[in-house]
Parts: C-alpha cells; structure tokens; sequence
C-alpha cells in the first residue's frame, strides 16, 4: 500500500516537474517525498536541478540543506544556509539549524 502511494505520488510528480520545469515548488514536494522516504540522494539531485532554474528560492535551499544535514554533511548544510543567510539575513528557521549544527 505504502510504496504503490509513494510510486503514485512521485510520478505525479516528476509529471508536474516536466510539465512546468520553473515552478520551484515541485521541485522541493518531490525532494521531501524522497527525503521522507530516506532516499537523500535522491531528494539532493531534485534540489539541485531545481536550484538551476531558482538559484535564490530560500525554500529549495533550506530543504537541500536538511537533507545535507541529514547525510552528516554539515559542510555542505553551512554553506546552504549561509546562502540563504545573504538572501534573508534574519530568516529564523535558518539561524536555528546553523546554530544547531556549529554548536558542537
């Protein structure tokens, strides 16, 4: 039942990417789909090809950056939120996370 839901949504998916490339926001619903499912690979290459067409979305880049965390690649997970950070530099959310993952 789980993966037939997953299958389903994700071809939805991946059909609304191909359907309207510059929307960011299919980009980020199927990079969560991956994440959720524990496929960070896979969520880090959908953000990325939609980093491409909206390089400044802060949504895209704090999603990638979770799921860099989520790989124990905090380098990679700095870099993005301090990326965000010369967008919105009291952006909250992203304050938090950085602050998490320099504070050990």
């Amino acid at each position: 039942m789980a993966v037939a839901f997953f299958k389903r949504k994700e071809s939805k998916l991946i059909e609304a990417i191909n359907n309207d490339q510059q929307n960011p926001d299919n980009y980020i619903r199927l990079g969560k789909l991956y994440f959720l499912n524990g496929e960070y690979d896979k969520a880090a290459d959908i953000y990325q090809r939609g980093l491409k067409v909206s390089p400044r979305d802060i949504s895209l880049l704090f999603n990638y950056a979770v799921d860099r965390e989520a790989e124990n690649e905090f380098d990679s997970a700095k870099k993005l939120y301090l990326e965000i950070l010369s967008i919105d530099p009291n952006n909250k959310p992203t304050l938090d996370r950085l602050d998490k993952i320099t504070s050990f």
